[in-house]
């Protein structure tokens, strides 16, 4: 290799695609990964964070446990770089060749790698992202999983109900127990995010749409440090208590707690993603995407939690995992799209204001690819990075028009007040349901609680079809 002068990077042309096979379900295996690693670390984490506030989680600020600090450092640790490895950005290196009669027969580019050409050739060659454009399987296959994976599940938990807790009741659950954890927790939100996928009619590229995902996932940390440690702490100063679930402490916790802390953490994702944001739209999808985030990881403790829950596992597994598919995980996606809009609107005014700060820079976004996607089974190109996208028609179980559309705000403050006062009466209604109830017979405490659920479902239906078609139109921003 010595006389071969070594050819540099350089930056790669307009006309550069990179061929992508179409893989839709590449995608959901992904982020099931992600989401298992993601839920152990911040599991495991909120240790750290009780070693410095409450190790003994008696809900007093104190006593500080360094043991405790350093267990949950150390233990968190691996998740935390199995993320890392698994989100490192896919580089491209793109080596190309023209014959030319001043170039040369060798071409020397990395340490250890020389090409040599029959012909002088001139050697070109470009590190980039490769990027894909976010694929998704089609919502109604994932609602069939769903449906069907429920069923199931509920079939093999029913002996357990009949017989009690005996050996082939329990080899059954034992059998039935991760494939329905699996379903119950992540295809209701796989099936929202594909429908967002499906009809918002924005370009979106894996990356793109996975870090949406991602950063609802790990907005949950702060949310659950300050639902479980620093509210608590809070509480108790004003000499109530949190530990009766009749109790206004413990109320405080659901209705004042829970919604500031998770809506604010939500926010601040949708924040931290600003570099992608385009439009109101945008600003929208991504606030969706990261309630659907945010509602994943929920979602799995909440399943986990239905699923032992002894001989009546079968019902309270059905139970939640329904309630839940058409109630709180619709329900996060729509608080948080209300503030991700609202931010879209800011972004996109700092954007046209020249003093703008970096954070707001549209060409922070634009170091993606061009790409062209195939058909992995025929081998035709299906669309590329510049195929016109249309939204599609929206269906009316999703839209009630724009005749009956809601406006939004384009104020975050007031949008994220918004958020916080939906989510504060979702969980208060439950709760006051609950006290006031609390000395009736269980069937009226079932029927009561049933008959909110439904109520509170039906008014998020009715607000969520109403701010779709608003969230989607393209001229609501105006200039400042």
């Amino acid at each position: 290799m010595q006389g071969v002068p070594q050819t540099g990077l350089s930056p790669a042309p307009n006309n550069l695609y990179l061929s992508q096979k179409s893989s839709p379900w590449k995608t959901i295996f992904s982020m099931l990964t992600l989401v298992i690693i993601v839920f152990f670390f911040v599991q495991i984490f909120v240790l750290v964070i009780s070693g410095f506030l409450d190790s003994d989680l008696d809900g007093d600020l104190g006593p500080m446990d360094p043991l405790m600090v350093i267990f949950g450092t150390l233990c968190s640790t691996p998740f935390l770089l199995l993320f890392l490895v698994m989100r490192k950005p896919k580089l491209a290196h793109i080596v190309r060749l023209e014959t030319n009669l001043s170039g040369s027969n060798a071409h020397y580019i990395t340490p250890g790698t020389l090409i040599q050409t029959p012909h002088q050739t001139l050697l070109q060659h470009h590190l980039i992202h490769n990027t894909a454009p976010l694929e998704m399987p089609k919502f109604s296959h994932l609602w069939i999983i769903f449906i069907i994976g429920t069923i199931i599940s509920a079939i093999f938990m029913a002996p357990l109900l009949v017989l009690g807790l005996e050996t082939t009741a329990i080899l059954l659950f034992l059998i039935i127990a991760l494939p329905a954890w699996v379903i119950g927790f992540s295809t209701p939100v796989f099936a929202w995010w594909s429908t967002s996928n499906e009809y918002f009619g924005l370009r979106t590229t894996r990356r793109q749409g996975e870090w949406m995902l991602i950063a609802g996932m790990l907005s949950t940390l702060p949310a659950l440090a300050i639902n479980s440690l620093i509210s608590p702490i809070i509480i108790n100063l004003f000499g109530l208590s949190i530990t009766d679930e009749y109790s206004l402490g413990y109320g405080m916790i659901l209705f004042l707690s829970a919604p500031i802390g998770e809506e604010l953490s939500k926010a601040c994702a949708v924040l931290f993603l600003a570099r992608f944001i385009d439009s109101p739209k945008r600003g929208f999808q991504i606030g969706f995407s990261v309630g659907l985030g945010f509602a994943l990881l929920e979602n799995m403790i909440y399943i986990l939690g239905a699923l032992f829950t002894g001989e009546g596992a079968a019902i309270s597994f059905v139970f939640t995992a329904i309630l839940r598919a058409i109630g709180s995980i619709p329900g996060h996606a729509t608080w948080t799209g209300i503030t991700g809009y609202a931010i879209g609107c800011y972004v996109i005014k700092k954007r046209w204001n020249k003093m703008s700060l970096g954070v707001f820079d549209k060409s922070k976004s634009n170091l993606e690819s061009k790409w062209i996607l195939f058909n992995k089974k025929s081998g035709q190109p299906m669309i590329s990075s510049r195929s016109e996208i249309g939204q599609k028609s929206i269906p009316k179980w999703l839209s009630a028009g724009q005749d009956k559309m809601i406006t939004m705000t384009d104020k975050p403050v007031k949008a994220i007040l918004i958020a916080i006062i939906c989510h504060s009466l979702w969980n208060g209604s439950l709760w006051l349901t609950s006290v006031i109830l609390q000395d009736s017979s269980l069937l009226m405490q079932l029927m009561a609680n049933m008959i909110t659920i439904i109520t509170l479902i039906v008014l998020l239906w009715i607000i969520l079809r109403r701010l779709i078609p608003y969230a989607l139109e393209e001229t609501n921003i105006t200039t400042e």
